[in-house]
Order: structure tokens, then sequence, then C-alpha cells
């Protein structure tokens, strides 16, 4: 198996290049947090049992390393366990080895894919991974609860698998399903130099449901996750006949997918154009190469009020103006309430061409000004979606357009007795929306509701923003014991938190 997995490696770490580039420089804090990327999928054998497969990809040069004649392997213990409704299921643990490699500060990136039977239930599923040759480096999470209901009358269907590629099986082993050997694609980000969407998905009795040789198609699309419109530039659909178990392995290529939030839907329906399956999968895109079409030559010689006087959907209109309240001042923010209420797309293209040129004066491009903004916009949006609320709504999307990208972001999500929180340190930032230059600032975000990703920010030195010095007892669970006294700034049981120590030396 080691030497099949390393057959695939070069695929896996060319495809997922500018992934980690994004997570692991973008924002240089979390390097020391995301060593692996893990996700999972439930499919069904009829009149057998139901398993579930779990993936994982192990960056290797976040990895500590031991020397071995001269050569150098990575080593990870993964600690599994699953539990339903009726305690735990099963524990396991295991190490994962990388192929060895002989420059330590090339260490390969690894995969690994495993198989469990499991019956209909409600379970949970924890990974937890440590770096063998680091006790230190603080290990990588991975949290997720599913359902496995699957019946023989039904029509049903398994997960969505998001592939890095695939080809034709030439011996069974653990990546092979329907006589293909299958790479999993263990996140659902998707950066510039990653151009194909490539998934597997499965549906299950549909020859008992709707009778033998039966016709069915399945079709496959790319939806807007902000406004729900379905791309039908994106899409594709393959006819098959009813059977025990109908594969599909689809392709769909998003080298020119701007860069937002996105759904990958899936539908099966019979020859009566009756819908029986209909799946969802969201993913991420990064991809700049339409706004850098978009600011080509050719284009900036048409007006900048041209571009937007061609620009007529009403919600993507009220966007253009909603994102710009992060950068306004007081009365342009008056502006931006009264325009997107009145959703006048007259009035919506009025206020933005006005709003850039008056930025721009006579010293520069606005249309060039938008197209660097909007890209912030967009960047937003998949970094701090929260919830239905698009990412330049949220606090962390308002302060990273109002005060640019933290020199350092430090996220915890799993630190004892404490809400998920991040802290951004600015060393030296300018206030869009005022032209005020500052050094050294800082802002702490929590998030309390632990369903959805919204973290709200609590405390700021930042002039104008909230000020709370007693902020640590805000990301600390269901504590308040020692918060009567005003002087207290550490609530009881948090002494071995970093909180404090992060605050004061962001990393």
């Amino acid at each position: 198996m080691a030497n099949f997995m390393l057959k695939h490696l070069k695929a896996v770490l060319h495809s997922l290049k500018g992934l980690f580039w994004v997570l692991i420089f973008g924002f240089p804090s979390l390097k020391s947090q995301n060593f692996a990327y893990a996700s999972m999928s439930c499919f069904n054998i009829p009149d057998q049992q139901a398993f579930i497969e779990t993936y994982l990809t192990i960056v290797g040069n976040l990895l500590s390393s031991k020397e071995m004649n001269g050569a150098y392997q990575s080593s990870v213990k993964v600690s599994l366990s699953i539990t339903g409704d009726t305690g735990l299921v099963l524990k396991k643990e295991y190490n994962v080895l990388s192929p060895v490699y002989s420059n330590s500060l090339q260490a390969p990136s690894f995969i690994d894919v495993q198989r469990y039977p499991l019956r209909n239930g409600n379970y949970t599923l924890h990974l937890k991974l440590f770096d063998n040759n680091n006790p230190f480096k603080k290990p990588f999470e991975f949290r997720k609860s599913f359902g496995i209901n699957y019946l023989e009358n039904t029509i049903q269907p398994s997960g969505i698998e998001l592939l890095e590629r695939y080809q034709k099986t030439t011996a069974q082993n653990s990546l092979s399903k329907s006589g293909f050997e299958m790479i999993p694609y263990t996140v659902t980000y998707y950066p510039e130099s990653q151009n194909q969407l490539l998934f597997y998905f499965e549906t299950y009795n549909s020859d008992t449901v709707l009778g033998k040789d039966k016709s069915l198609v399945y079709t496959y699309y790319l939806q807007n996750a902000y406004n729900s419109a379905k791309l039908n530039e994106y899409g594709s659909f393959k006819k098959q006949k009813t059977a025990r178990v109908n594969p599909l392995l689809g392709k769909l290529d998003i080298s020119n997918l701007p860069t937002g939030l996105y759904y990958l839907v899936i539908e099966l329906k019979d020859e009566n154009n009756i819908l029986h399956v209909s799946e969802k999968l969201q993913f991420q895109r990064m991809n700049a190469k339409p706004a850098e079409q978009a600011g080509s030559p050719a284009i900036e010689k048409n007006s900048f009020i041209e571009f937007f006087e061609n620009r007529n959907n009403p919600d993507t209109l009220k966007m253009f103006v909603e994102c710009l309240w992060p950068i306004a001042d007081g009365l342009d923010k008056e502006r931006i309430i009264n325009t997107a209420v009145k959703k006048d797309p007259v009035l919506m293209k009025n206020f933005v061409t006005d709003f850039w040129q008056r930025r721009a004066a006579d010293s520069a491009n606005p249309y060039k000004m938008w197209s660097v903004y909007y890209k912030s916009v967009q960047e937003t949006m998949i970094l701090f979606r929260c919830g239905k609320q698009p990412g330049f709504s949220s606090d962390r999307g308002r302060v990273y357009l109002q005060y640019g990208k933290p020199s350092q972001r430090t996220v915890e999500n799993y630190e004892p007795n404490t809400f998920p929180y991040e802290i951004w340190q600015y060393y030296r930032t300018t206030d869009a929306s005022t032209g005020r230059f500052y050094s050294n600032r800082k802002f702490v975000f929590v998030n309390r509701a632990l369903g959805d990703d919204c973290h709200q920010l609590i405390h700021s030195d930042m002039p104008g923003e909230i000020n709370n010095p007693r902020w640590q007892f805000d990301i600390t669970r269901r504590n308040n014991e020692g918060k009567a006294d005003l002087e207290n700034q550490t609530p009881s049981g948090t002494q071995y938190n970093q909180f404090n120590e992060i605050y004061s030396n962001p990393r």
C-alpha cells in the first residue's frame, strides 16, 4: 500500500499546492495548527452492510521528521473513535508513515483512506492526529456527526466523494470503487491550481423501486450559494438503467469559475422526469483569473460607468452596494442603507459609480480600485461566511475589509474551557473608512453559537471599535466565577489556557 500511495503523491501535492499556500502562508499563524485535512463519506453495499470512508491528507512540511541512514520520514498517530446512540462503537489507533525522502526541507504530503462497516443509526466520528516526532505539536482534530439509514425498499444516495484524480483499477485496493482507483480530495476549497471538480456518487435500489431496465438520468450542476442561482454553463448529465447500484463519476471544468461559495448539486430522475434523489455539497472557489480578465486593457478602454451599466441583476447590484459598508464614512453608510432598501437598479448603479469615482478623484483609476477591493470582498465570502449572512457582513469580514488582511491570525478551536476564538494583530494598518494610520492593533473574536462559523468581535484596542478589557470572560465557557471582581481578568479554571499569552504575543 505504501508504494501505491507514493505513486500518487505528486498529483496530490500539485492539486493542493494553492490551498496550502493560502491556508499556511496567507495567514502565517495557522501554520502550526493545520497539518492535516480530513473528510468522510457514507456508502452502502446492498444485501450486505453500509460503511463510511475516512480521508486524510497530511501536510508533510508541517511535521517533524526522523532521520534514518541519511534519509527522512514523517509519522502521524491517528486516534479514531465512533460513538453511536448507545455509546462507543469503535475505537482504533494506528500510525501513518510518509514516504522516505532525502531532503528534510522538502517533505512530501501523504494520504490515508480507511473503511469502517456500520449499521443504521446516528454516529459521531472523532479523529485526532499526533505528530509522532514532535510531542509538543498541537494535535489536529476532526469531528463530524452523520446518520446511516439504508433501506431496501427506497431509492437512497451515498455521500458525495470529492476526488483529486481517478484511473482504471489494475489491482483491488482501499481506493477502489466501481472499477476505478479514486484519489480523494479532502478539502472543499478549490484554489486556482485546481481547474477540475471531480466527484463520485452512488444511488441504491433503483431496480427494486422502479423495476428492472428502466431509464434514469443523472443531472449535476453548480449553484451559487449566495443567491441559489443555477449556473447552467457548469453542468452535465448521464443516462443509465436501473440497478442495485447506480454509480456516477463526474467531472466539471471550473477554470473560469469566479471566486465564491457554491453547491455541487446532483439529481436523479426517472423516465417520467420524477425526481428521486437530490444531494448537494458546498465548496469554496478562489480564482483571480476572471477578475484579471475583467481588468484587461481591452475592458479598461471602456468607461467605468459603462462597465456597471451592463450589470442589471438587482441581487448582484445590491451586493455591490452593501459590500461597501466596511469602507464607507457616515454619510455614505446612510446612502448604502437607503439605496439597498429601495433596490432600484439605476440608483444602485449610480451610487456605486459615484462612490468609486469620488474615491479615485483625479489621481487613480476607479475601475482598478473597485477591482482590488472586490477581490477582497470575494475572499471574505469564502473565509468568513456566517450562516446565510455573506462574509463581508460578518464581524471578521468587516474588519478584514476595513483594515486589510491581519499580520497575524491565531485560531483556537479546541482550547479547554473556551469557545472557539481568534486573535488578530495588525503591525501597521490604515482604516479604509477614515484614511487614518495605526500600528500594533489587535482584535478578539469568539464563536459562542458553535453550530455555525459566526465569530463575534468582543474586544479591540482600535479606536472606534468595541473595547472590553475583560474579554477573557466572554470566551470562557459557562464560567463567571471571579467576574464580580472588576480588576480580575483571568476567569477561574483557565490558568493553563493560552489566550492571554496569545493576545500579548500573537503567533
